[in-house]
């Protein structure tokens, strides 16, 4: 007798159910390993590669102005100053071809210790022609090092020189390449800041490089005073100019903001770019020709450094800049006085669908207050403005003028962004 052992029948079912059962913990174990990566790889990554923590950018504010005995001590100062350079002049120099050649070299050392903060920032658009061929469409321009971050490096341009879409790359001075965002722009100044990372950049060239010093015009009068125009003052890049402050007591009234502008007798481009420094190699107006007379359309111009740092430095954080939509002025004392009209921002227009316009902020409305803050200046006004983010729900307390007096008008604004 012959035993025969016979296998048991494949049940085709039990197989189905248990290859599917793998299948499932197989996907099931693949989505929790893949979860586990992505929780624990910045972590992993910030371990074996360690960054710099990121730095908020602080730029320091011109906040106090001059004292009058301060102001006199100023004015003896450049006044001496002024008498021992003519005494010079006439007791030591003689006047000639050969003098003038010297004096314009040594202005010219000044501007070649710039370039380490200065750099190229080429805009480079793709496109295609008739024949549907891609190309690439480049323009340059001039930006200035603004600021460091540890892990970014801020570059001052204008916006103009920028437009969406676009591929940044900027030339530092030792030649070398790297890409660069926009870290932030303000349309009102025609202001942008870009942010290159640091990562990107070799230590030689870090090395190499420098950040642009801002000056003080807060207070100062700079009439008169001799600057250097940098970047693109005749339009072309890195062309320089010399010359002086012709004026500075135009006023630029824009939203929630007033600038001064300074004029020069430098002869330039319409398009100009650029910095306005001064003979310490220090920034004291950004140039801007927008605003120009149209008399002098081509004299250079510029944009007062100091009321410009609040706005650079909300750029280089990359915060969007706050917008209620006033334009303003101050009340002056003797009109306090004359007419009762209370002390604080006058307010002389309001820009439309503006978020003051929808609170019922109306001209001639004078600012006394915001939150728990005191305003007794259109400068007041702006600083508040700047404190606070869009979204943000401030309570604002006006002087509205009725038949017989001012009266006094509470009302709330949500903050807007300035586009």
């Amino acid at each position: 007798m012959t035993e025969r052992v016979k296998n048991r029948p494949l049940n085709k079912r039990k197989l189905l159910r248990k290859t599917l059962f793998t299948a499932a913990m197989a996907l099931v174990f693949g989505l929790i390993a893949c979860v586990t990566f992505l929780a624990l790889e910045p972590i992993v990554e910030s371990w074996l590669y360690p960054q710099e923590a990121m730095d908020k950018v602080e730029i320091p504010q011109d906040t106090q102005e001059m004292l009058p005995e301060d102001m006199l001590v100023h004015e003896d100062s450049m006044l001496e100053q002024t008498e021992e350079v003519i005494n010079t002049l006439k007791n030591e120099m003689q006047m000639n071809p050969a003098t003038y050649q010297e004096l314009y070299e040594s202005i010219y050392v000044l501007t070649k210790d710039m370039e380490p903060s200065m750099v190229t920032v080429t805009s480079v658009t793709q496109d295609v022609d008739w024949l549907n061929d891609p190309y690439e469409s480049k323009g340059q321009t001039t930006g200035f090092l603004l600021a460091d971050n540890n892990r970014e490096l801020m570059i001052l341009v204008m916006t103009k020189e920028l437009k969406s879409g676009e591929e940044l790359r900027v030339t530092f001075v030792d030649g070398a390449q790297a890409q660069a965002s926009i870290k932030g722009r303000d349309e009102e100044t025609g202001l942008a800041v870009l942010a290159v990372q640091k990562e990107d950049m070799a230590d030689v060239t870090l090395e190499a490089i420098e950040f642009i010093s801002l000056g003080r015009t807060l207070g100062i009068s700079l009439m008169g005073k001799p600057v250097i125009a940098l970047g693109r003052p005749l339009g072309n890049q890195n062309s320089v100019v010399f010359g002086m402050i012709t004026s500075e007591d135009a006023v630029l009234s824009l939203t929630d903001a007033n600038y001064k502008l300074m004029t020069t007798d430098i002869y330039g481009s319409t398009e100009a770019t650029g910095l306005l420094v001064d003979m310490n190699g220090q920034v004291v107006g950004i140039i801007n020709q927008s605003f120009n007379n149209k008399t002098s359309p081509n004299l250079i111009s510029a944009i007062e450094i100091t009321e410009l740092k609040a706005v650079l430095q909300r750029m280089s954080n990359g915060l969007k800049n706050s917008c209620l939509g006033i334009k303003g002025t101050d009340v002056p004392s003797e009109i306090v006085e004359s007419q009762k009209v209370p002390q604080g921002a006058y307010v002389t227009g309001i820009v439309m669908d503006s978020p003051a316009m929808a609170a019922g902020i109306q001209s001639g409305d004078v600012i006394v207050e915001m939150g728990d803050t005191q305003i007794r200046s259109f400068k007041d006004y702006t600083e508040a403005v700047r404190k606070k983010n869009p979204g943000e729900t401030i309570e604002m307390v006006v002087m509205r003028q009725g038949q017989q007096a001012y009266r006094e008008v509470k009302l709330e604004v949500v903050v807007g962004e300035l586009n």
